[in-house]
């Protein structure tokens, strides 16, 4: 059972995980994993969230508010046209506020690991071993980050999908990759390398830190990144957001540049992800380039 600390409350809970007995079947049995090559198709996804933006959704937006306890007092926009209308609201900008500029923000409401990027150039996330190569296509570009930390930030149905740009800086490089939609909980992480399969795109900035990444993974039901077209990104204003379903979000720190808080470090050694909101201090900036 997934297992995630809460850091507001200090408790180690089991979260309700949408549509988990389907996952089970379709990443654990002989037929699932038939289905898989079909029901992972980008095109497939679409088809199936079609009726989520019409008007015939919006009964589901009750039932999803009851069951994640949700306050709609909180957001903005509603009443909404639609399930995927919903899906993509936005908090109060007051209840999400941006800590200082010396501090390592949280760029989403999200179930957060820290891994560290090896000199080698690899990457083990749940137990999956990753070349840090494979993941951007470009091995000159994962030289860059030998030695780095990596933030796996997993975002699930019931949290928010418009995210933050890490730090500020030039983009100097972008880049989208075509790829499947496997949902990225981890049903699925124990068998399949889902960050080199699923589709994703990233962006690498040149800021104070040095060279910093940011890449989003689309998700099974969940193809649609929209980020907002900039040539400079600024830290702490919304980068973009994401389309209907779950998906993950992961920043790439050059080594000796950051210090992450103590609390998410013992927590990610023990394989626990730690629920963190949007805006919040996760760490420390360690140097400055001048």
């Amino acid at each position: 059972m997934v297992k995630v600390y809460q850091r507001r409350t200090g408790q180690v809970v089991e979260p309700t995980e949408y549509k988990a007995g389907l996952l089970d079947k379709l990443y654990g049995t002989a037929w699932g994993r038939f289905l898989l090559p079909i029901l992972t198709r980008p095109s497939l996804s679409y088809l199936l969230t079609l009726k989520d933006y019409t008007a015939f959704s919006r009964k589901k937006i009750a039932a999803f508010v009851e069951n994640y306890q949700l306050d709609l007092a909180d957001y903005e926009g509603g009443p909404y046209s639609s399930f995927a209308a919903f899906f993509q609201r936005k908090i109060k900008s007051a209840l999400r506020p941006v800590c200082p500029d010396s501090q390592v923000l949280a760029v989403a409401d999200a179930k957060l690991e820290v891994f560290t990027i090896s000199q080698d150039l690899q990457l083990t996330i749940k137990g999956q071993t990753y070349r840090l190569a494979d993941l951007l296509l470009d091995e000159e570009l994962a030289q860059l980050f030998s030695g780095g930390t990596a933030l796996v930030y997993r975002l699930g149905v019931e949290d928010l999908h418009h995210y933050l740009a890490a730090e500020s800086g030039r983009i100097t490089r972008r880049r989208k990759i075509k790829g499947r939609l496997h949902t990225v909980r981890q049903v699925a992480q124990k068998r399949r390398l889902i960050y080199k399969e699923n589709k994703r795109e990233y962006c690498l900035l040149d800021t104070d830190l040095g060279p910093v990444l940011q890449m989003e993974v689309g998700a099974l039901l969940v193809g649609r990144i929209y980020n907002h077209s900039r040539d400079r990104l600024v830290r702490g204003q919304e980068k973009g957001c994401f389309g209907l379903g779950g998906s993950t979000i992961l920043v790439l720190y050059p080594a000796d540049t950051i210090c992450l808080d103590q609390d998410i470090l013992t927590y990610s050694d023990l394989g626990i992800e730690t629920q963190i909101q949007m805006g919040e201090k996760i760490g420390e900036k360690l140097c400055l380039n001048d």
